[in-house]
C-alpha cells in the first residue's frame, strides 16, 4: 500500500492529540470559569469546522452549564444584533482566513465584543483578533480535514468539559484510544474494495454520532466522488428511508449502551430490506451476525466523547476508497484550503 499524505495525516492524530492535551487541558478550569460569565454561547464555522462544532456541542450540554447555538458562519449575520458582551462566540476556521469568519469577526471587533478563535495558523486574521486563541497544532494539512477536524473537536471538548474530573480522565486516555482505533486497516481495505464501485451510499449515526455521520459523508464526497449522504438515523427514518433499494450500502455509526441498542434495531430493519449494512461501533459483540461488516472502536467512558474515535474509520475509509479508485487522494479539483470569495473568471480556465 502506497501511503498517501492523507493516510499520514490521519495517523498523525495521535501526536496532535497529545500536544493539545498537554497545552490546554491544564487550563480547562480557567476556560470553564470564563464560560460561566457568559449567558449565551455561539459555535460557528464552515464545512468540517462546523461539523466539529456539531460533534462537540453535546459536551457543552453535559458539562458546561450552557446549551450552545451552533450556526454556519454564513448565517451569523442573522444574529449579529443579538450578540453582546454577555455572548461568547467561538469561531472555528482551520486557516483563520475564511471569508465568512473574517467578515463577522471583524464586525464584532469593531463593536468591541470579544470572541475566541480556534485555528491552525497563529498568524491568521482570526488568531490576531481573537481574545483567546486555541491552536490546532496540526502542521500542514494538504488533504481533506482529518487531523484538524479531530483537533477542533478535542479543543472544544477541553473548553466544555476539561474542568470535570471524570471528563478530564477520559480526555487523557484519548491518544492511546485513537491509536487503537487506527488499527483497523485490513478491514478498511476490504470495505473499500467492496464500495469503490458504488455511485451512492449513506452514513447514519445514532445519538451524538449523527454529527459524526455528516462529517464522514463530507470526506467521502470530497475524496471518492461517491454521492454520500450523512444524517442521524432518526432523520433518515422520517422520509429518506424511501430511497432504499436492495444492495444500497449503508454504514451505521454508534456508541454507548442505549445508542447501540437502537443501532441494533436499525441494522436488523435495514438488512431485512436488502441493504448492505456495515457498522462502526464500540460494542462489536452485539453485531456478530454481520461477519466482516463491523469495525470496532474503543469505548469512550463518556458517550459524548465517542465521535473522536468513531470518525477515524470513516477517515480511513475515504482515503482507501479514493486510493483504490485511482483518484488524487491528496488534491482537489475545485476546493481550496482557504475558501474565500468566488472568483468566477478563474473557473473556466
Amino acid at each position: 500500500m502506497n501511503k498517501t499524505a492523507m493516510w499520514n495525516e490521519i495517523h498523525n492524530q495521535v501526536e496532535v492529540c497529545e500536544t493539545i492535551l498537554a497545552q490546554y487541558l491544564p487550563k480547562a478550569s480557567d476556560f470553564w470559569e470564563k464560560l460561566q460569565g457568559k449567558k449565551k454561547i455561539l459555535l460557528t464555522g464552515t464545512g468540517a469546522s462546523l461539523y466539529a462544532c456539531q460533534m462537540a456541542k453535546y459536551l457543552f450540554f453535559r458539562c458546561s452549564g450552557h446549551i450552545p447555538t451552533v450556526l454556519p458562519a454564513d448565517e451569523m449575520h442573522y444574529v449579529l444584533s443579538q450578540i453582546d458582551q454577555d455572548t461568547l462566540t467561538i469561531f472555528v476556521s482551520q486557516s483563520g482566513e475564511s471569508y465568512e469568519t473574517k467578515l463577522v469577526s471583524g464586525i464584532l471587533k469593531e463593536r468591541g465584543i470579544e470572541f475566541w478563535g480556534i485555528t491552525n495558523d497563529g498568524q491568521s486574521h482570526l488568531a490576531q483578533n481573537a481574545a483567546e486563541v486555541f491552536l490546532l497544532h496540526s502542521g500542514k494539512e494538504v488533504s481533506s480535514a482529518t487531523k484538524t477536524n479531530t483537533a477542533t473537536f478535542l479543543l472544544l471538548a477541553i473548553i466544555a468539559a476539561g474542568h470535570d474530573p471524570e471528563a478530564a480522565s477520559q480526555l487523557r486516555r484519548l491518544p492511546e484510544q485513537v491509536k487503537e482505533a487506527l488499527d483497523c486497516q485490513a478491514q478498511i481495505e476490504q470495505w473499500a474494495e467492496a464500495l469503490c464501485g458504488e455511485m451512492q451510499m449513506y452514513l447514519l449515526g445514532t445519538g451524538v454520532n449523527g454529527a459524526t455521520a455528516v462529517e464522514g459523508a463530507l470526506m467521502m464526497k470530497e475524496k471518492t466522488f461517491i454521492h454520500t449522504a450523512g444524517s442521524s438515523v432518526s432523520d433518515f427514518r422520517h422520509g429518506t428511508v424511501e430511497v432504499i433499494e436492495k444492495g444500497l450500502p449503508v454504514i451505521l455509526v454508534g456508541a454507548g449502551e442505549e445508542m447501540n441498542r437502537q443501532l441494533d434495531l436499525h441494522a436488523s430493519y435495514l438488512a431485512s430490506l436488502g441493504v448492505e449494512v456495515r457498522i462502526v461501533t464500540d460494542q462489536p459483540e452485539r453485531f456478530a451476525r454481520f461477519p466482516d461488516r463491523v469495525i470496532p472502536v474503543p469505548a469512550a467512558g463518556i458517550e459524548e466523547l465517542s465521535p473522536m474515535l468513531t470518525v477515524i474509520p470513516l477517515q480511513l475509509l475515504a482515503e482507501a476508497v479514493a486510493r483504490k479508485k485511482g483518484l488524487d487522494v491528496d488534491g482537489f479539483r475545485h476546493l481550496s484550503k482557504i475558501v474565500a470569495e468566488y472568483h468566477t473568471e478563474e473557473a473556466g480556465r
